[in-house]
């Protein structure tokens, strides 16, 4: 999923199935990224996902937080990307249709 770039693809349509790809609280957090990706390091710190000098983008989120949201959100714009910019906008779109809400209401 995340070297093809068919990650946003797969959180749509594996949405509210047995083989969901995040659960409310990590769309929620993805949500606030695809709503403003100039928001990054705010998402990341509210989270305590910020790396340390040094770290691989996304080592705290993955590794000690175990949040795959974060760490997308970690690599986005850096050399290491997980998620395209149309990634971003194909959720940013669903998430503005309502596509997360029934998952979110359920956290």
């Amino acid at each position: 999923m995340l070297s093809s770039h068919t990650l946003a693809s797969s959180i749509i349509s594996r949405h509210n199935t047995p083989n969901a790809v995040l659960d409310g609280t990590e769309l929620s957090m993805l949500k606030d990224f695809c709503t403003d990706p100039s928001k990054k390091d705010a998402i990341l710190t509210e989270h305590d996902m910020m790396d340390g000098p040094g770290q691989r983008p996304g080592h705290k989120a993955a590794r000690e937080k175990g949040s795959l949201a974060g760490m997308v959100i970690a690599r986005y714009g850096t050399g290491e990307h997980t998620m395209t910019e149309g990634e971003v906008e194909e959720l940013r779109a669903w998430f503005g249709r309502g596509g997360d809400r029934e998952a979110l209401a359920k956290e």
